[in-house]
């Protein structure tokens, strides 16, 4: 899969410098990185096994298998650890794994799971859910949307839908 800069990919959208600048300046692509962190592009669809992840990812059909042996969701198998995979976010909350949309239902934050609390935080406003999607803590008012987490042992799979 190809690489490349975040202002690259941001122009692949077809947005001007001026477009961009504006975002920055709102605060609506964060500027907190180095300018050469790179960034993979993804369509949403299915992707290789090379990644670890087959299926979709992304969009109104999320439906993925992860590879738990792939070293990029190896972590996965540690009770407290998650990924944001596509639009989801995935974690193992003590031996049970929960998939939820990535983005806080306030303004669209990417949320966290927290290990010590066993809830998925907002770092933008505070907004707390429960692994079940529900709202623990305003400002969010609206719950999460779960996804289907099914672990496959003898594969060493997960499957999200």
């Amino acid at each position: 899969m190809n690489k490349q800069s975040r202002g690259q990919f941001l122009k692949t959208l077809g947005l001007s410098s001026k477009a961009l600048m504006a975002f920055y300046c709102l605060g609506a692509v964060s500027a907190c990185s180095k300018e050469d962190e790179t960034v993979t592009p993804t369509t949403g669809g299915t992707d290789n096994t090379a990644t670890g992840i087959t299926g979709t990812t992304s969009g109104a059909s999320v439906d993925y298998t992860i590879d738990l042996k792939n070293a990029s969701y190896s972590k996965l198998t540690t009770a407290g650890e998650f990924v944001v995979i596509g639009d989801t976010l995935v974690a193992n909350a003590g031996g049970t794994y929960i998939a939820v949309s990535k983005t806080c239902t306030h303004q669209g934050t990417t949320l966290a799971y927290r290990k010590a609390e066993g809830d998925i935080w907002c770092s933008n406003h505070g907004s707390e859910f429960k692994t079940d999607g529900s709202v623990e803590k305003s400002p969010a008012t609206t719950a999460l949307k779960t996804y289907k987490a099914t672990f496959d042992g003898a594969a060493n799979t997960l499957k999200i839908n």
